[in-house]
């Protein structure tokens, strides 16, 4: 099976923010709230982190790392002396893939 990309030349990371909303290219972003794109310094960071996908709270909020990641981020930093504002920090894939248990939205792996 071959997988078919096209290559979209984005300008913008709202640029990229709205081709990953409409992304139905895998099923994973069909129950995402939202597409969570990088964040932060795009022009020679100091730091770029990758996280593997988003989280419940970052779905829910639009936003890279937050939650209980986005804290423990944020106190690693600090104890490193790096600026947050110097970092950019995305995921390698932009939509929220769960399982329903109970009430809470759960990673699912496969």
């Amino acid at each position: 099976m071959t997988a078919h990309l096209t290559a979209h030349p984005l300008g913008s990371l709202a640029e990229l923010k709205a081709a990953t909303m409409v992304c139905r290219e895998c099923p994973i972003g069909q129950f995402a709230t939202q597409s969570v794109i990088g964040e932060g310094r795009i022009a020679q960071p100091a730091l770029m982190l990758v996280g593997e996908q988003p989280g419940d709270q970052e779905d829910l909020q639009g936003h890279p790392f937050e939650g209980p990641a986005g804290k423990l981020l944020a106190r690693a930093l600090a104890a490193a002396g790096i600026p947050p504002e110097q970092c950019f920090v995305t995921n390698a894939v932009k939509h929220f893939k769960y399982e329903l248990r109970g009430k809470r939205r759960i990673h699912k792996t496969r």
